[in-house]
C-alpha cells in the first residue's frame, strides 16, 4: 500500500414595503457600490473523501505491537510509561486493546512514522498531572501520525493535561478522541501541526463534552504556531471551554471546519483564522449564562481572504456577554455568510456583527446570502456593520420580538440590500455615513 493511501483529502404579509429596484438610503455621501451584488465569493472546496476504516490502518505500517503483549497493564494499576516507549518504533502501529492504562510521565517519542490505535482503551493520567501526555512530533516533527480511538480520563481532581500534540510535516489523522472530566488545570487540550505546505491533517470525532472550569483559560482544540499545511475537523463535539472551543489560527495553510456541535465555549464556539477558510454544516449553541467563559460568540471570522460560513446553525440562547452570533473581525479582509440560521434570544446581542476597523478604512467585500435570523432578543440591532464596503445582504429574514430590537445598523458602509423581509419592534434600519442600494425590501 502507498503509505500515503490511507490518509485522503477528506472528506407574513407586508405591512409596508420599500417597492422597486435601486433606490438607496444614503446620507448624502458618495456612494461605493461596486454594481456587483456580489463579493467574489471562495470556490467550493473539493468533497471529502472516505479515510479508510480504522481496521485497514495497520496494512499502513511494517509492524503492529499489541501493547499488552508488550507488558503494558491494561488494569490501570501499574504505569505503561515502559512498555509503551519499548513498543513505539518507527513505522509501528500500537494497539491498546480494552482496558485501562496508566500513564505517569510525557511520552515523546523520536520517530518518523507512528499509529497508535484503541479499543475501548482509556489513557488515565497520574493525579495531579497537568502537562503533556501524548507529544508525537514534539521535538522534530514526524512525517506521518496517526491517533485512533482513545479515551483520555480526567476525572480526578487537579488532574488533566494536553492529551495530544500531533506535529508532522505530511500527514496527520485524529480520529474517535474523547476525553471526560472538566479540566481544571491550566493547560489546553489537544494542538495539531502540518509543518509543510503540502502536508494534510483530518481532525473527526473529537468529543470533548465536559469542557474546563471557568477561570482556566483553557482552548478545546487548536492549530499550532507551527502549522503550513491544510487541516480539516470534521463532525466534533466540543462543550463548555472558556478560551474557545475550536481555536484555528493558522499561520499559513487552509482550514475547513465541517460539521460538529460546539456549545456554550467562551470567545467563540469555532475561531477560524485563514485564507479560503470554510465553517460548513456547523452547530454551535451558547444556552447557559453561567457558562465557562466571557464574550460566547458563535462563529467568530478573525482574519483572511474568501472566508465561507455556509448552511449552519448559530443559536444565541443565553450568554455570559457575547459580540454575535457570527462575527466579522475588525482584520478580516473578505467573508461570505450563506445557506444559514442564526437565533438570538439573549438581549442586545447582534446576530451578524460586521466590526468597525480601528482606523474608519473599509474593508470588504462581505456578503450575507439567504440567511434566517429570528428569535426574541430585545435592543440592539439584528445586524451590525461598520467599515465595509462591498457589503450585501440578499435573500435575508429578519424577525425578532423583542422589545426596541432594530433590523440593520450601519456606519460607514457602502453596498446593497436585496430581497430582504425585516419585522422587528425597532427601527428596521438605521444607516450612517453608508451607501445602500435597496431592491424589494419589505419591512412588516
Amino acid at each position: 500500500m502507498n503509505r500515503r493511501a490511507y490518509l485522503a483529502g477528506t472528506t407574513a404579509a407586508a405591512v409596508a414595503a420599500i417597492a422597486g429596484c435601486g433606490g438607496s438610503e444614503s446620507d448624502g455621501s458618495e456612494s461605493h457600490d461596486d454594481g456587483t451584488g456580489g463579493t467574489g465569493s471562495p470556490s467550493d472546496p473539493p468533497e471529502m473523501e472516505d479515510v479508510e476504516t480504522s481496521q485497514d490502518l495497520g496494512n499502513a505500517f511494517d509492524q503492529t505491537v499489541d501493547i499488552v503483549d508488550a507488558g503494558a497493564d491494561p488494569t490501570g494499576e501499574d504505569p505503561i510509561d515502559d512498555a509503551l516507549r519499548s513498543a513505539a518504533a518507527d513505522d509501528t502501529l500500537v494497539e491498546f486493546p480494552p482496558g485501562r492504562y496508566r500513564l505517569d510521565a510525557e511520552f515523546v517519542p523520536d520517530v518518523s512514522r507512528l499509529g497508535i490505535r484503541g479499543t475501548d482503551a482509556t489513557i488515565v493520567p497520574v493525579r495531579g498531572n497537568d502537562q503533556l501526555l501524548f507529544g508525537l512530533g514534539g521535538g522534530t516533527p514526524a512525517s506521518e501520525l496517526i491517533v485512533d480511538g482513545l479515551t483520555f480520563d480526567f476525572r480526578a481532581e487537579n488532574t488533566g493535561g494536553r492529551p495530544l500534540l500531533a506535529r508532522a510535516s505530511d500527514r496527520v489523522l485524529a480520529r474517535d478522541l474523547t476525553v471526560l472530566g472538566e479540566v481544571d488545570v491550566r493547560q489546553d487540550l489537544f494542538r495539531f501541526d502540518i509543518t509543510q505546505p503540502d502536508g494534510y491533517g483530518l481532525v473527526t470525532g473529537l468529543r470533548l463534552p465536559d469542557g474546563a472550569r471557568r477561570g482556566t483559560g483553557v482552548t478545546g482544540i487548536e492549530v499550532g504556531d507551527d502549522n503550513r499545511g491544510d487541516i480539516d475537523f470534521v463532525d466534533c463535539w466540543v462543550a463548555g471551554f472558556p478560551d474557545n472551543g475550536l481555536y484555528a489560527d493558522l499561520p499559513a495553510g487552509r482550514v475547513r471546519v465541517i460539521g460538529g456541535t460546539y456549545v456554550n465555549n467562551g470567545v467563540a464556539g469555532v475561531r477560524v483564522e485563514a485564507d479560503e477558510a470554510v465553517v460548513r454544516d456547523v452547530h454551535v449553541r451558547c444556552d447557559d449564562a453561567t457558562g465557562a467563559g466571557e464574550n460566547m460568540r458563535g462563529i467568530r471570522l478573525r482574519r483572511g481572504r474568501s472566508v465561507l460560513v455556509e448552511n449552519c446553525l448559530v443559536e444565541m440562547m443565553e450568554v455570559t456577554s457575547s459580540d454575535g452570533g457570527v462575527t466579522f473581525a475588525s482584520e478580516l479582509e473578505e467573508a461570505e455568510l450563506r445557506d444559514s440560521r442564526v437565533r438570538v434570544d439573549a438581549d442586545g446581542v447582534n446576530a451578524i456583527r460586521i466590526k468597525s476597523e480601528p482606523n474608519g478604512e473599509q474593508r470588504g467585500p462581505f456578503r450575507c446570502e439567504n440567511v434566517q435570523i429570528t428569535g426574541t432578543a430585545a435592543s440592539g440591532a439584528s445586524i451590525q456593520a461598520a467599515d465595509a464596503h462591498g457589503c450585501h445582504i440578499a435573500d435575508v429574514e429578519i424577525v425578532h420580538t423583542g422589545a426596541s430590537r432594530d433590523g440593520i445598523v450601519t456606519t460607514n458602509v457602502a453596498g446593497s440590500l436585496r430581497d430582504v423581509s425585516i419585522d422587528v419592534t425597532g427601527r428596521p434600519f438605521r444607516f450612517d455615513n453608508s451607501e445602500l442600494e435597496r431592491c424589494q425590501v419589505t419591512v412588516n
